[in-house]
């Protein structure tokens, strides 16, 4: 897993001070150019500014955009194993990943066709390994004929993952304003950051738990303060 960050801050470092965009397909193919957007199941890049081109999220390593990671996650589906784009908002001992939101570009389309995935959350407890998971969310609502552009943004979901420890978790942060949400927040903090007492007293104190106060929390986790 750290091997795997490595590679992604290696291209990150190499390729931004040539090209503000770009996109790292599966077999390491570099795409540069201006990324228009990304309904987090593709990507659309106008690759050197001239071809506009869609990739699905498996055959993209990660991506490089607006100053922001991203990579390419396994969900499982079903009885399938899908790829997905998430954000990646802090990386090391702990990962914290956002799916949805952003400044989406829409495009002009053939067709007069709106997709929306539905996510639904289990209770698996499979193990996760590289970028599969091993139980737990499901994101469905198929493509019937291939990647088509972006059309707009989806609502923010936030999730957690301590390799080794289970499957990648969602934190419900969106609806931290009812009670049983921030006990479930703060629970899911605990079971994931509670091995260090300072940041246990912090958790257990705080209030709110927004995303920015969740964001906070791991980063300091990963910079080992105690």
């Amino acid at each position: 897993m750290k091997i795997f960050f490595l590679s992604i801050l290696v291209s990150v470092f190499a390729l931004t001070a040539s090209a503000q965009d770009f996109i790292v397909k599966n077999n390491d193919d570099v795409i540069r150019g201006t990324i228009k957007g990304t309904d987090y199941f593709s990507v659309y890049i106008s690759a050197n500014d001239e071809a506009d081109v869609i990739l699905l999220a498996k055959d993209v390593k990660n991506f490089f955009w607006n100053g922001s990671s991203y990579i390419s996650k396994g969900f499982a589906n079903k009885k399938n194993f899908e790829y997905r784009f998430v954000k990646v908002i802090e990386t090391g001992a702990i990962n914290l990943y956002s799916f949805g939101g952003g400044t989406l570009m829409p495009v002009k389309k053939e067709k007069n066709v709106r997709f929306r995935p539905s996510i639904g959350i289990g209770t698996g407890t499979g193990g996760l390994g590289g970028t599969g998971m091993g139980g737990g969310i499901s994101i469905g609502g198929g493509r019937n004929t291939g990647p088509e552009p972006p059309i707009g943004a989806l609502a923010v979901r936030y999730f957690i993952e301590k390799p080794g420890t289970g499957p990648l978790q969602e934190i419900p942060i969106k609806a931290i304003t009812e009670d049983t949400r921030k006990a479930e927040v703060r629970s899911i903090l605990l079971q994931k950051l509670g091995d260090k007492p300072a940041l246990k007293e912090k958790i257990e104190a705080n209030s709110s738990l927004n995303s920015k106060d969740v964001a906070e929390l791991v980063r300091e986790y990963n910079e080992g303060k105690k």
